[in-house]
Order: structure tokens, then C-alpha cells, then sequence
């Protein structure tokens, strides 16, 4: 027969769940860390929908060559 701790039944809240990314320091060492980036850390990369067209490209290119001067 398997026991299980109160530590591996504690349900670790997501950030939607809690509404932001705070989590205790020691809410982190009570769970494990281990156990704590399994539960809310991404499973695969973030992707950002942004896009720029060629100019916004080409007017940023100039900006950033403008504050290297």
C-alpha cells in the first residue's frame, strides 16, 4: 500500500487560478521546486502574434541606428 504526504495531495494553484505570478517563497519550498515548475511552468514555448510589416521594420532599423550615433 502506497502513503501519500500532504505535500504530494496539496493542489499548487495555476497563475489563472490565483491571478498572478506571486507565489510565497515558502509556499515554493513547501511544495518542492520541482513540483512547483511542473505545475505552472509553461509546457512549450510562448509565441507572440506580433508581426511588423517590411517599413516598421525598415523605420526601427533607422531608429536604432540613430541612438548608436
Amino acid at each position: 500500500m502506497e502513503t501519500t504526504t500532504e505535500q504530494e495531495l496539496e493542489h499548487i494553484p495555476t497563475i489563472k487560478e490565483q491571478g498572478s505570478n506571486v507565489y510565497k517563497p515558502s509556499d515554493i519550498k513547501r511544495w518542492g521546486v520541482e513540483r512547483f515548475l511542473d505545475a505552472v511552468a509553461p509546457k512549450e514555448p510562448i509565441r507572440f502574434g506580433i508581426k511588423f510589416s517590411e517599413e516598421e521594420n525598415r523605420r526601427m532599423e533607422e531608429v536604432l541606428k540613430e541612438g548608436d550615433r
